[in-house]
């Protein structure tokens, strides 16, 4: 069955988020419900495959780019907040970069081995809690933008007159 990793973005709660989905289901049109954008989407052949391109994106921002987690579960009541990033950090384009260079690599990695995935357990993949220590200025910046988008909430404000 085809599934996909996807990047969307939501405009007036500057996020951006990755994450991935079985190709039959209706999960990109229930967050384009509340507001979601897909940014860019790869077809790919198994749901196992692109969760592995999604967790090793998720990987790459956490860990080595220090990109902290931006919306909370009340934000993003329809699951996938800890997929979140803020735009103000890392813009879609470069979520969508790094997913593509992610599904480069695991497809390089089993096309040098067949069989690597049965020998050897994923080595980052993210439990509950498993949360790096944020970058300082990555924290602050995100703090700052809920502050901001909390302060213009009032859609008298938001209307462009």
């Amino acid at each position: 069955m085809t599934a996909l990793t996807y990047v969307a973005a939501h405009a007036d709660l500057r996020a951006v988020k990755v994450g991935y989905t079985s190709a039959a289901s209706n999960r990109l049109e229930g967050l384009a419900r509340h507001g979601w954008k897909t940014h860019r989407s790869l077809t790919l052949v198994t749901g196992q495959l692109a969760r592995q391109i999604e967790q090793a994106t998720l990987f790459e921002l956490r860990f080595r780019l220090h990109v902290p987690t931006y919306l909370t579960k009340e934000q993003l009541p329809q699951d996938g907040w800890t997929e979140t990033s803020s735009i103000g950090l890392i813009s879609p384009g470069a979520v969508w970069d790094i997913v593509c260079e992610q599904a480069v690599l695991i497809q390089l990695n089993a096309a040098a081995d067949r069989a690597w995935w049965l020998r050897r357990p994923p080595t980052h993949r993210r439990t509950k809690g498993d949360t790096p220590k944020y970058v300082a200025a990555a924290r602050k910046q995100a703090s700052l933008e809920q502050t901001i988008r909390k302060a213009t909430d009032n859609p008298d404000e938001r209307t462009i007159r």
